[in-house]
């Protein structure tokens, strides 16, 4: 099974279109099971996950959630799943300092598998709001993993491997990074979105993690250059294979 989670930059930078255009046909291109948004847009007439949705024949769902501020006051961005399966339930969890995770379930088996996005705290002197958002985020992965069912984790966590902010997630789930002679940063300097200076730059802050039941089998970026030799966001994406069940 293919999970992909990116921060599809909201409509920041020039050509917000094409760059949809561009995250349309990366999203295709991988043929993903499940796909976490961060930084996705909804207005009152439409979603960016529906327009995701509808053009790749899967489910979406959007939750608002605290993020950098579009400067169109009637754009709203929050965290979007889309999933080739029917989704047997889906929640919003509040987590601590204000944010939010948005879980999808689809049923496999006897049990469960858990699709969960969130966006941590972007600013650097919250480290402290950070790591509590991923104790709460850790505490609902242990709810969930009692039952015996499969979660995985995938979001912009705006913090490095690292760093312990991280560590109460790493404590019930699995980072499915598997280096390859690179350190899959995927907010990098080499991106002409990125601003420069900024204290994140040139980390990998976008992860996929997965309870120690489920097997990966590789990890890559995506989401470099499909925009016409640009990457369609500020952030790269993030793609691995798991084996479940």
């Amino acid at each position: 099974m293919r999970f992909m989670t990116w921060n599809v930059w909201g409509r920041f930078g020039d050509e917000w279109v094409r760059r949809q255009r561009a995250i349309a046909d990366t999203v295709r291109a991988q043929r993903p099971e499940f796909v976490a948004l961060q930084e996705t847009w909804r207005t009152d007439g439409q979603s960016q996950t529906d327009l995701l949705g509808f053009e790749l024949g899967m489910t979406p769902v959007f939750a608002p959630s605290r993020m950098p501020r579009d400067p169109d006051p009637d754009v709203h961005l929050g965290l979007g799943i889309l999933s080739r399966f029917p989704l047997r339930q889906v929640e919003q969890h509040r987590l601590s300092a204000g944010t939010v995770a948005l879980r999808a379930e689809i049923r496999l088996g006897t049990h469960s598998l858990h699709f969960i996005t969130s966006c941590l705290d972007w600013e650097e002197d919250h480290e402290r709001e950070r790591f509590a958002q991923a104790e709460s985020l850790a505490g609902l992965v242990s709810e969930l993993r009692a039952g015996g069912d499969g979660v995985v984790v995938a979001g912009d966590l705006n913090t490095p491997p690292d760093r312990p902010e991280l560590k109460p997630l790493l404590e019930v789930l699995d980072d499915c990074w598997q280096p390859n002679g690179y350190d899959g940063a995927t907010y990098s300097s080499r991106n002409p979105y990125l601003g420069h200076g900024e204290w994140l730059e040139d980390h990998r802050i976008d992860y996929i993690l997965a309870n120690d039941s489920l097997t990966t089998r590789g990890s890559h970026l995506v989401g470099l250059d499909e925009d016409h030799g640009r990457p369609p966001s500020d952030h790269y994406a993030v793609v691995t294979d798991v084996l479940v069940g």
